[in-house]
């Protein structure tokens, strides 16, 4: 793995952290592990999400049945995601609502973010794990990758001891998805 501190899904985009060195290594896992870091991503999900803002709080762990999946699972590793709407969209005719969310996990663990999301009833726009076959199918006609990016890190820096920052906006492939849509107010 050498400097790479944490993961995306594969067809996440945004921002990684990688390590320079040994001891910058250990410092940063330190403070993933502590919960220093910060983390923002954006996400398109199937459905109005309201409240527009909130908290989601469920267990994570791997499917007994599906070992390549995560699900809720009682035993599963304590995890939360704060999210907030940014905006809505719907499909041209009107027969679809969709949302534009940011998301902020407290924990990191594998694909917390999609299943939260689909615990709640909103999964991400052309997820073919956790959207459905049917759905993902129809959406990977518009975009051929799950709609997640991780749009923003923060975290202390290991030499100087300073809190940085680090943006990636978001790519034209996603920026595109959205013009496809009509904003929705309501």
């Amino acid at each position: 793995r050498g400097g790479v501190v944490h993961r995306l899904d594969k067809e996440t985009s945004g921002v990684l952290i990688l390590a320079k060195t040994p001891e910058a290594f250990v410092e940063l896992q330190r403070q993933f592990k502590e919960r220093i870091v910060k983390k923002v991503y954006t996400a398109l999900v199937h459905g109005r999400l309201v409240p527009m803002e909130g908290e989601i709080k469920a267990p994570v762990g791997r499917l007994p049945w599906n070992r390549k999946q995560f699900g809720i699972v009682a035993g599963g590793r304590e995890s939360v995601t704060f999210y907030k709407v940014k905006a809505y969209y719907q499909s041209k005719g009107g027969s679809e609502l969709l949302t534009l969310v940011e998301l902020n996990p407290k924990t990191g663990r594998t694909h917390q973010i999609r299943v939260h999301l689909k615990y709640i009833g909103y999964p991400i726009f052309a997820d073919f794990l956790y959207a459905g076959r049917k759905v993902a199918r129809g959406d990977r006609r518009v975009l051929g990758r799950v709609f997640l990016h991780a749009a923003k890190i923060s975290f202390i820096h290991p030499k100087t001891g300073k809190q940085v920052q680090f943006e990636s906006p978001m790519p034209d492939g996603l920026v595109g998805v959205l013009e496809k849509f009509e904003s929705y107010k309501n």
